[in-house]
């Protein structure tokens, strides 16, 4: 062994471990708050949609 190779102990491996595992769950959580965004935005979509045709119907019904 060189002196510029230093054997990983198993601390250094926790340490970068716990490292991972703290970026996986920001990014889980970051997914989990835009795909609820998305979900929210598509209720409200189909909200106004159905109540847009409703008002359509609606009127139509009552010129005629």
């Amino acid at each position: 062994m060189t002196s510029a190779e230093q054997p990983i102990s198993v601390d250094d491996l926790r340490r970068k471990a716990m490292r991972i595992k703290d970026m996986a769950e920001s990014e889980v959580r970051e997914v989990r708050q835009s795909r609820g965004t998305q979900l929210v935005v598509a209720g409200v979509v189909v909200v106004c949609a159905a109540v847009s045709l409703a008002y359509y119907l609606g009127s139509r019904r009552s010129c005629g």
